[in-house]
Order: structure tokens, then sequence, then C-alpha cells
């Protein structure tokens, strides 16, 4: 593509300021990573994608992409050989046939001037993208497997698992799971939420708590929360199979419950 083009210089902070770097991009578990190899990365910067395995991490504070570099006014792969397909596209497209001269949001004046090139490009591209959707759907079988892992964590060198992490917390607090690089983790709700007391019900009829003072329980017991891990290890994968993953690879209670009907 680089070949292919010409046009202004995207590098030189008087034509731009990396506007292109806040759109969220999506990426194989392979190219991560190979970002993660090369110190570029951590297993955090990746979410969850609908599309391929991962989307980039956008930045908190700046909205942009967590690989651009403010030094350099962009990409700090770019010049390393892996950087996404789709960064090397934008804006230029594989034609502009149509419309003369080529656009993005802040500038202009990007010209195709080999086509041969971008229809090699373009191939290369829809071969990348065929075998990205391979490897997440590769990726989403083993959700099974990253809900029932152990992590062990490097502070106290302890080794925790989902049902732990949900034994720890007010059943009034669990909005749902994240699924996240090889595990998954809580979901906080938003504010109070009532989805856990009928499933309490259901597996816990005689508790205390139970049915009027369900916000004063400060923990999920074991039996519930064991019921809980079953129920996401047997309804999930089949749940993804009929509705697709969720974005950011966030599971919702009050969705998960109304796929499969607790009564």
């Amino acid at each position: 593509m680089k070949e292919a083009i010409e046009g202004p210089d995207c590098i030189n902070p008087s034509n731009c300021r990396g506007a292109c770097c806040s759109i969220k991009i999506d990426v194989p578990k392979v190219l991560a990573k190979e970002y993660i190899r090369r110190g570029l990365a951590s297993k955090s910067d990746f979410i969850r994608s609908d599309v391929f395995s991962f989307q980039l991490r956008l930045d908190e504070i700046s909205s942009k992409c967590f690989l651009f570099d403010k030094s350099i006014n962009g990409c700090k792969v770019h010049n390393l050989g892996i950087k996404p397909p789709q960064c090397w596209v934008y804006p230029t497209g594989f034609s502009n046939s149509q419309t003369g001269e080529i656009k993005c949001k802040k500038l202009g004046g990007w010209r195709i001037i080999d086509p041969q090139k971008t229809n090699k490009a373009e191939n290369l591209l829809n071969k990348y993208n065929f075998l990205c959707q391979i490897e997440a759907k590769k990726e989403i079988r083993k959700i099974n497997k990253r809900l029932n892992r152990k992590e062990r964590r490097k502070k106290n060198k302890s080794i925790i698992s989902l049902l732990d992490l949900i034994k720890n917390v007010a059943p009034c607090k669990l909005g749902g799971f994240k699924d996240m690089w090889d595990s998954f983790q809580i979901l906080s709700a938003e504010g109070l939420s009532l989805q856990m007391r009928k499933f309490c019900l259901k597996y816990n009829s005689t508790c205390p708590f139970l049915p009027d003072d369900f916000l004063e329980c400060k923990f999920i017991c074991d039996k519930v929360a064991e019921e809980l891990i079953q129920y996401f290890t047997t309804y999930l994968y089949q749940y993804i199979k009929e509705y697709g993953p969720d974005t950011e690879g966030e599971y919702a209670l009050y969705k998960f419950f109304n796929y499969i009907k607790i009564e």
C-alpha cells in the first residue's frame, strides 16, 4: 500500500495528530502475542472482540490506541512490519475511481498510483480477515477453559479461580463476567442489582437473607457460586453460538438469565 499511493505525510504533526488512531482496531491473537513477545504490550492491552479475537486497548487519557506514540506522532510499530493491516489501508481503501481523491477526517489529497499493488493488497487483506475469523472461532471454543482456569497471583503467589472471585462479592454487586486474555473476571454491577436474587432463591432458598434482606448479604455462598459457574460452563458457548460474542467480552447477568430463563 505504501508504494501504491502518494499523498500527505501523516506523521507530520502540522498535518495531523493521529485522529485515525482513535479507531478501535481488531487483531488476531497471533499478532497480539507478537506485540507481547517484543515487549510492546501486556495481556491487559487487549480486549475481547466480536470480530477477531481481540481489540487494541484505547488509552483512557488520550482516547488513542495504546500503540500511538506522541513523540513520533504515529504508531510505534509503523516501521516494525507488524502494524495491523487495517491501519495500513486507512484512509485510502483500494480504489478511488468514483471520488478521484481520497480523504480522511483531517486531510485529503491521496492518490492511488499503482492499482495492481492495491489489488494485491486487497487480496492479502481478505486472506488475513479469513484466517483471523477462523482463529476467533477457535478462541470462542476455548471459553469454558477460561471460565474454569485458576490464576497464580504474582503478589502473594496464591492461586485463585473465578469461583473464588464470585465467593468474595455480594450478590447485589455482581453484574456479570468479563472474558479476558486467558481467564474470566468479575463484572461489577452499576449500583445495586437484583439479578442474582432469583438465582439465589432457586439454589439456596433457606438463606436467611432471602427473600427480604437480599441487599444485606455480603458474600455469595459456596453453593450458589458453584451453581453459577456450572450454568455459565453449560450455557455460555451455546449463547454465543446463537447471538455471537458480546462486545468487549462482557456477559451481563440480565442478558444471560433472560436467555436461560431462570425460574
